[in-house]
């Protein structure tokens, strides 16, 4: 499955808020910093709450947001997350869109998934990759 995401420089509730109001947008999932196990390494940066996961439907589709510590700016937002069946075809897609490309996260387990990475391809295009339970 194909879920398109956006990050954001810590207003993403501000966001989650507006899209509520204007695109009638329902959230399906929302979790905090302050939510995510302390040995995570999700408290880092003491930003307890920001959004580290959301998931809306506006428009009948499914969107991901969070709040990121990285250096987001209008334009360079936007990235595509897959749910695979495997941790074999992650490993796959990994092995392949990291070839002339940068990897953000190492592929390895998270406590929200068996399998996860966060590459950008040779094309300048950024994937979140992870296995769907």
């Amino acid at each position: 499955m194909l879920v398109p995401a956006i990050h954001f420089p810590g207003t993403c509730q501000q966001a989650i808020n507006r899209y509520k109001e204007a695109l009638n947008a329902q959230v399906i999932n929302i979790a905090y910093e302050r939510d995510a196990p302390s040995d995570s390494n999700m408290h880092a940066n003491g930003t307890p709450d920001h959004v580290m996961h959301a998931e809306l439907i506006i428009a009948g589709t499914r969107l991901n947001m969070c709040d990121v510590n990285d250096d987001v700016t209008n334009g360079n937002m936007h990235l595509y997350n897959i749910f695979m069946d495997s941790i074999d075809e992650v490993r796959t897609a990994y092995e392949q869109l990291t070839v002339g490309g940068k990897i953000h996260k190492k592929i390895g387990p998270q406590f929200w998934t068996s399998m996860y990475c966060d590459i950008e391809d040779a094309y300048g295009v950024r994937w979140q990759i992870m296995t769907k339970e």
